[in-house]
């Protein structure tokens, strides 16, 4: 299998075989999510620059249309010419290397970004949660860990680097499946556990941009979303919290950038993180829609489906190497999933 499966991706390298499949992107776009990226100077690890650079200069050489959010979500509505393959990006979060190694790269290739920031974030307020969990796990000195969560016991075994990268994977996944309070008192209670004091704001290499760095961002051409104040899951709080997070995070947003764009990013962004509670706040907001990190495509057919599919947007994670990027736009992947519909 892994000879078939080289030898189909070293095809989809070669020029003029990806668009033997046009058709199947036709009336189409792929939304491209993305998270953080390598900036050596702040020991930040993630996508590397040199990759995004060959990324998009194959798909500029081929003719794809870069367009923003805003403008994708006008022609999902039928305003603008129809889709053909066109390729939208966007980043979650808003840290200090999508200002400093995202922003630059796409500016040089003209094409149009998407920031979806946590506001509170931006305004010093706190440090992301699984960031937390990160630097614990990277500053202990404990051997092992054992403590209660939920009302269980728990150990971990950090004797080795293997078993440190699944005890925080499996702590991550706990902490999403519990309420927010519940969540951050964990965390603090993992810290305790672990012998890590915890600095009050977040180390360099899980800093946000600030605010001026956004403005100067929206020169280049990135333009900014609202992704909550504080990143929790939607559906777990009540309410009144519900409606704060969004309707505030809009508010700043709208304060300190000169253009937002209103369509929102759900945290976690999975199908269970939101409901119609959260799709109502969105209308009486006049936001366009929402995006989610469920894989598929945007076209307008399921964009016009019922009232609350613009709230339903999917995009795909943004591959780590050419020829799945090559599978996503060309179409290909598309007819694999109608194919797959079809069974």
């Amino acid at each position: 299998m892994g000879f078939i499966r080289n030898a189909y991706h070293r095809l989809l390298l070669v020029p003029g075989v990806p668009f033997l499949f046009q058709h199947a992107r036709r009336n189409c776009a792929t939304i491209f999510m993305m998270h953080r990226f390598t900036h050596r100077e702040r020991g930040i690890h993630g996508f590397e620059p040199a990759q995004l650079r060959k990324d998009l200069e194959y798909l500029r050489r081929n003719k794809y249309e870069f367009l923003s959010l805003s403008d994708l979500f006008k022609r999902l509505a039928g305003s603008g010419p129809a889709l053909n393959g066109s390729v939208v990006f966007t980043i979650d979060d808003g840290y200090i290397d999508h200002a400093e190694v995202a922003a630059p790269i796409f500016a040089e290739f003209d094409c149009p970004v998407t920031t979806f920031v946590t506001t509170g974030f931006l305004d010093g307020q706190l440090w992301m949660w699984w960031n937390k969990i990160d630097y614990i796990f990277s500053n202990t000195r404990r051997q092992s860990l054992e403590f209660r969560l939920d009302e269980n016991a728990i150990r971990f075994d950090l004797s080795h680097e293997k078993a440190i990268g699944a005890a925080q994977e499996e702590f991550v996944q706990r902490c999403k499946s519990i309420g927010y309070e519940e969540r951050h008192k964990a965390i603090s209670c993992l810290a305790d556990n672990a012998g890590v004091d915890m600095p009050d704001s977040p180390p360099v290499i899980y800093a946000p941009m600030t605010w001026d760095d956004a403005r100067a961002c929206e020169i280049k051409g990135m333009s900014f979303g609202p992704h909550t104040v504080t990143h929790p899951i939607l559906s777990q709080l009540q309410t009144e919290q519900a409606t704060w997070e969004i309707s505030e995070s809009w508010r700043r947003l709208c304060e300190e950038v000169s253009d937002p764009v209103p369509v929102f990013c759900y945290p976690n962004d999975q199908w269970p993180d939101f409901g119609p509670r959260e799709i109502e706040i969105f209308r009486d907001l006049g936001f366009s829609g929402a995006v989610v990190g469920e894989p598929g495509f945007a076209d307008p057919s399921s964009f016009s489906q019922d009232k609350d599919s613009p709230f339903k947007v999917c995009r795909l994670s943004f591959p780590e190497t050419l020829s799945d990027l090559i599978q996503y736009v060309s179409g290909i992947e598309r007819c694999k999933n109608i194919l797959r519909s079809g069974i």
